[in-house]
């Protein structure tokens, strides 16, 4: 397997961008492939939310309460936007880049937060919803820049996050009749939870034992170790749950009611064969009270 290999080269230690002035650095070694990125993989792997968010604003643009610059499209630009500022932070390992990867999480969370609890509601409630958002993200935004203090930012982030996942379960209790589609909803919504607490931990991995994945990477070799780079997981798996999370909140608050061939369409994995078998199980439903 590993006949094909080459040995990793010394990082130098800086490279087009110059040293590195972001608090934290990653485990994968610095300007190992290119001088004009800092950390390889971990600047690819960002195109996962690019990839992700740009299948989603193909699927909201043509439909008519949709369109690139709806509320249906807004969490799929906040999905490119972390996925350009967080390779930005990985190509040049800057402060100012770095603010910019942790204030993108907001941006995602905070535009899926605001469709759901804006969801049916009426103009007055709309603006009093936007107002609470921006008036709680504006001041911790600006807090974390210029205190670089990162317990309030991942606080107020996992706090979103928890609003989200709790709200979703509830749309799917009101807006889903049948149980067995109630059930296969809730499950590829444990699916993105799952696939983000994964990515998680894989992230813990790579940042608190970053000597022995170092010391493995390097026994091996590349193109091998590129498999090892930890944090280049997290971006894949975190794209996914958020994925997850945006499409299936775009499909609970655009339910046409009677509505049962081809729902799936315009999604993609791992979203499209859940809905197109919802579909299957609906239509079956419907066939059965016509009978």
């Amino acid at each position: 397997m590993f006949r094909l290999r080459w040995p990793y080269l010394e990082s130098p230690g800086s490279g087009a961008w110059g040293m590195p002035t972001s608090n934290q650095n990653f485990c994968e070694e610095d300007y190992i492939i290119t001088t004009y990125i800092a950390e390889f993989i971990n600047t690819l792997t960002n195109l996962t939310y690019v990839i992700y968010g740009a299948h989603g604003l193909r699927r909201v643009q043509p439909r008519k309460d949709g369109g690139l610059f709806s509320t249906l499209a807004f969490p799929y630009w906040a999905l490119i936007g972390v996925g350009v500022l967080s390779g930005w932070y990985h190509a040049t390992l800057k402060y100012h880049s770095q603010m910019g990867d942790d204030l993108s999480m907001f941006l995602a969370v905070g535009a899926l937060l605001h469709q759901l609890l804006t969801f049916e509601a009426s103009q007055r409630q709309r603006l009093i919803i936007t107002a609470a958002i921006l008036g709680t993200l504006i001041p911790v935004s600006i807090y974390h820049c210029v205190t670089d203090e990162i317990i309030v930012h991942e606080v107020a982030f996992g706090a979103m996050v928890i609003m989200v996942g709790r709200k979703i379960r509830e749309l799917i209790r009101e807006r889903i009749k049948n149980a067995e589609s109630q059930r296969r909803l809730r499950r590829m919504a444990s699916f993105g939870t799952g696939s983000g607490l994964f990515g998680y931990f894989l992230w813990n991995i790579d940042y608190h034992l970053c000597s022995y994945v170092t010391q493995f990477k390097r026994s091996i070799g590349l193109p091998w170790g590129f498999l090892f780079e930890l944090h280049g997981w997290w971006h894949i798996l975190t794209g996914i749950g958020a994925y997850v999370g945006m499409a299936l909140v775009e499909y609970l608050v655009t339910i046409e009611e009677g509505r049962t061939d081809r729902i799936e369409e315009g999604f993609v994995w791992p979203v499209r064969a859940v809905l197109r078998d919802l579909g299957r199980l609906e239509g079956e439903s419907e066939g059965k009270k016509a009978r």
